[in-house]
């Protein structure tokens, strides 16, 4: 079988390539998206958690329109938020105003999934790649014989261990420590004064996220995402992320009691990439693009990915149709999302490592810090700046941890 486009998982990444690419062509080319899941978006793999346009066109203002660009329909917004609320091991507080929302963000999938087939995209569900020789992908289709499909284009939308990037040659060795596991419950029926569904809530502590982070993520009035995340080198084998969850739901002082009369709806687990993108995203040879988490296009200090999946998959879908046309190079993409979001990337992997160096597995260092930074810092760090005090301190970091129990 023969297609001008084939793109390989259809998650965010993947389905903003898909909707936008079918946008500009409509049927002019054959297009076939393909995901391993019957229904492509579920379960949700992710916190929800959306930026509002105006802080992404803070974050991200060599985005062009940015305002408009990350706007949602009302119909995907679940609840609005307007700060976030870190809390240090000890329980002390600090926030920060940070507009954004919660998504329903598999039905907002699934709908630009629609849209593209609507526009003459053929999906194919429950499907796998098996392997890929230069511009040729073999596709299993729900559990057949794997059939040979050649496109003109192939986008790798699979994923943080992205087969199609391990295929194309695209693919870095990267150790445990530039990935964090994930695992979140949704949690329903709750009914604490102490639950503010406006108020995006993280937790610092060796017991629930080693690190990285804990979050209670507002989804309405009585429901709520509540995950960790945790990195292999930082926990030493001490705690699974499951019992980290277990821990942060059950035992956390202020979680336990926020979470008294709550149930369980459901529970996902994931892998988030946190290292910075791939240094190469395009393989000329193989005609392959990499979008969202397969090319490592996520915001490393907080772990989002949506905003970025758009971003990506607008500019690969504008590239894809310019090279179509004899417009242009496949390598125009990584030349344009580069220009967009590299400095964002950039800017929050200093942060993580920046975390790294403070924390050293202690919950007395990480504490010891946060007792030094105000509100304005706080906002620095959730628009991916380095406050400028932790700038200046940067150099004696070792020693101050030295001090530090």
């Amino acid at each position: 079988m023969k297609v001008d486009v084939l793109v390989v998982g259809l998650g965010p990444a993947g389905a903003s390539t898909l909707y936008n690419l079918t946008k500009i062509v409509g049927k002019e080319y054959s297009i076939l998206g393909i995901d391993k899941r019957e229904r492509p978006g579920f379960p949700v793999q992710c916190g929800e958690f959306m930026p509002s346009p105006e802080e992404m066109a803070i974050l991200t203002p060599n985005v062009p329109d940015a305002h408009n660009f990350y706007k949602f329909n009302s119909k995907f917004i679940s609840t609005r938020t307007n700060r976030i609320s870190f809390h240090s091991p000890s329980g002390k507080v600090i926030q920060t105003p940070f507009e954004g929302y919660t998504l329903h963000r598999g039905a907002w999938n699934e709908d630009l999934l629609d849209s593209a087939e609507s526009a003459g995209a053929q999906i194919w569900r429950s499907s796998r790649a098996t392997d890929m020789k230069k511009t040729t992908t073999w596709v299993s289709r729900k559990g057949l014989s794997p059939e040979p499909i050649e496109a003109q284009v192939i986008i790798g939308a699979d994923g943080a261990r992205s087969r199609i990037a391990r295929w194309a040659g695209l693919a870095e060795k990267r150790n445990t420590e530039h990935f964090v596991y994930v695992k979140q419950h949704v949690m329903t029926n709750i009914d604490s004064s102490k639950f503010d569904p406006t108020d995006i809530q993280m937790f610092f502590g060796e017991n629930y996220a080693p690190g990285a982070y804990a979050w209670v993520i507002p989804k309405d009035g009585t429901t709520a995402n509540v995950g960790v995340g945790l990195r292999i080198p930082m926990s030493k084998g001490r705690i699974t992320v499951s019992q980290a969850l277990d821990n942060f739901t059950l035992n956390h002082p202020y979680v336990s009691e926020l979470l008294r009369s709550a149930t369980i709806e459901t529970t996902i687990g994931g892998l988030v990439p946190v290292g910075l993108p791939l240094k190469k995203t395009v393989d000329e040879n193989s005609k392959t693009l990499l979008v969202g988490d397969s090319a490592c296009q996520v915001v490393s200090s907080v772990g989002g990915g949506i905003p970025t999946a758009m971003v990506a998959g607008s500019i690969a879908a504008d590239t894809i149709h310019s090279y179509l046309i004899g417009n242009g190079s496949l390598s125009d993409y990584q030349t344009k999302w580069e220009e967009q979001m590299m400095t964002m990337f950039i800017r929050s992997y200093k942060l993580r490592q920046l975390f790294d160096k403070i924390s050293s597995g202690s919950d007395n260092r990480v504490q010891w810090y946060l007792n030094r930074l105000k509100t304005s810092d706080v906002s620095d760090v959730v628009h991916c700046r380095v406050p400028l005090k932790v700038s200046l301190a940067f150099p004696f970091i070792k020693y101050l941890n030295l001090l530090i129990n």
